[in-house]
Formats: C-alpha cells, sequence, structure tokens
C-alpha cells in the first residue's frame, strides 16, 4: 500500500498509460502512444520497486570502535537517515546482528529497546516510531551495542545486510593503535556470490572505511581486515 502522495502519482502515472494505449490503438499515431504508454509503465514500476522494502533508508553509517588492542572490547553505533514508505508504520526493527563474542547493552536513540530477541544466534531490536502524522516523515535513528571478545583473532570483519531500500552505505572501523593493520579489503556477498569491490581507504593504520552508493537488496557488504598477532608485552599489561 502507497501512502497517498505516492498513491496520486501511481493513479496519474496509470492514466498515462490507459490514455497512451488508446492513443496508439484507435488513431494514427502510434508511436507517440507507445511513447506515453511504455513511459509511464516504466514510472510504475520504479514506484512499485522502491515501495518493496517498508522503509528507505537515504544513509547509513556503521561504525566498529575496538578499544583494545587484544579485540576484547568494542562498541557499534550505527545512524541512520529512514523513512517509511507507508504511514501505518508503527516500528523499525534493527536485525542479522551478530558476532564470535557476545553482545549486550544496546541502545536505540540513547533509550532502551521497545522490544529485543534472538533467533538463530541473530540478535533483533524494535524502537517504535513517532505517531501516524509523522510517520513517513524522515527520521535520524541511532543503534549502539557493545561486543564482548568479538575481535581476539587476527582477522575481523564489520558486516551489513540490505534489508530496505539503502542509497548509501558507510561501513567504518576504528582500531586502537599498537596494533597496525596487515591488510583490508571490501566485498559483498549475493546468492551465494562474493564479489570484490572497490579496496577501503586505511588512515594511519587505525581507520579502515568503504563507501558504497545504491546497494543491492538482500546483499551483505563486508569491511575485512587483518591485523598483527598482539604481543605477549600488550597481553600480559592487560591482564594485569
Amino acid at each position: 500500500m502507497f501512502d497517498k502522495p505516492n498513491q496520486l502519482i501511481f493513479y496519474i502515472n496509470a492514466a498515462i498509460i490507459v490514455f497512451g494505449a488508446l492513443v496508439a490503438l484507435l488513431t494514427d499515431y502510434v508511436v507517440l502512444g507507445l511513447v506515453f504508454a511504455i513511459s509511464a509503465l516504466l514510472l510504475v514500476y520504479d514506484q512499485i520497486r522502491q515501495n518493496k522494502s517498508t522503509f528507505t533508508i537515504a544513509d547509513l553509517r556503521k561504525i566498529l570502535t575496538i578499544h583494545d588492542t587484544g579485540g576484547g572490547k568494542a562498541t557499534l553505533t550505527q545512524t541512520q537517515m529512514t523513512t517509511a514508505c507507508h504511514v501505518d508504520n508503527s516500528e523499525y526493527w534493527f536485525k542479522n546482528i551478530r558476532a564470535i563474542g557476545s553482545i549486550s547493552n544496546f541502545k536505540v536513540n540513547n533509550g532502551n529497546p521497545a522490544e529485543q530477541k534472538i533467533e538463530n544466534g541473530n540478535y533483533q531490536v524494535c524502537m517504535k516510531l513517532p505517531s501516524e502524522s509523522k510517520a513517513t516523515d524522515c527520521s535520524d535513528f541511532t543503534l549502539t551495542y557493545e561486543y564482548k571478545d568479538a575481535f581476539t583473532q587476527t582477522e575481523g570483519v564489520l558486516s551489513h545486510v540490505i534489508d530496505n531500500d539503502t542509497r548509501q552505505l558507510h561501513l567504518i572501523v576504528e582500531l586502537p593503535e599498537g596494533r597496525p593493520i596487515s591488510s583490508a579489503k571490501f566485498f559483498c556477498k549475493h546468492d551465494g556470490i562474493e564479489e570484490a569491490l572497490l579496496p577501503p581507504v586505511v588512515t594511519g593504520q587505525t581507520k579502515i572505511e568503504a563507501n558504497i552508493k545504491n546497494p543491492k537488496f538482500a546483499a551483505e557488504y563486508c569491511l575485512q581486515w587483518s591485523w598483527s598477532e598482539e604481543s605477549m608485552i600488550k597481553k600480559l599489561t592487560r591482564l594485569l
């Protein structure tokens, strides 16, 4: 179901399709009628495609900050500019949250989630939307949570699954001083196929960043890095 502005656009395009078809069938202006009908049909198709997802996200930024060289403590902050496609949407679910270690202390816009659950190792966190009159306004959502013992290996990854129409995706990893990056790559997985993307930007051996416009729906985008083994001195210092 479209909201009212989208309904009006849909009806106008539908009328143009009918008008173009009648012109092509009943007059000598066949080509002109077909141009009208096909153009409006393409606009309707694009409108339906955009409304397949419940929400549209103009910009999504996911920042992973690892606080210690052992990778034992980390925080993730996800901010996104989100618009509901339908006025009757009353809640938004953050999905596909998982890690090797444990995850805790979920916050949504600095408050407790409306609901939280875990299915097959994936966490899902719910936030309630504003009243119906403001449901389709663009809103800034911020999700934060903490990792424990999730990045202790020499290889780590920050990923995001595109489950709503998204225009811009940013993945950023901030690493602590004293454990340099040896390599980093950016890729996506879709329909069981892994596709390499442009290499991420590495700054000062402590920050990795990758951006992509119009990411594919249902694809998982992964920012992966390798870093050196934590030195024994740092391990002992951290444990004392």
